[in-house]
């Protein structure tokens, strides 16, 4: 089967974007987060430890994201071809794991 012209179904779609978007959130919040001591503390503030606020950060953003995108296209949602999604959420999990890969190798 080739995945050249392959539809997926709507919510494979917004949560396959999603993914990858989150991805880069998430490193960015892990950046943010190890840079600025007001974002460590606020996150630990929140629930009692930064990884706890993080992952529900992460994980709430993941679901909110996949439902907006679910309303695009008058509530057909994106409408890329298999080949299109795979490379989307390949580039943003790759360029997500970098973000943090870099930042760590590179950090002061």
């Amino acid at each position: 089967m080739s995945t050249e012209n392959t539809r997926l179904s709507k919510c494979s779609t917004c949560f396959g974007y999603s993914l990858a978007f989150t991805s880069v959130v998430n490193s960015l919040l892990v950046i943010a987060k190890e840079k600025i001591p007001f974002v460590m503390s606020r996150l630990k503030a929140i629930t009692g430890h930064h990884w706890i606020t993080h992952c529900v950060i992460v994980i709430v953003f993941y679901f909110a994201l996949a439902m907006g995108l679910a309303q695009l296209n008058r509530g057909q949602g994106p409408n890329p071809t298999a080949k299109n999604l795979i490379r989307t959420i390949f580039a943003g999990v790759i360029l997500g794991g970098l973000a943090i890969i870099g930042f760590y190798l590179l950090a002061d």
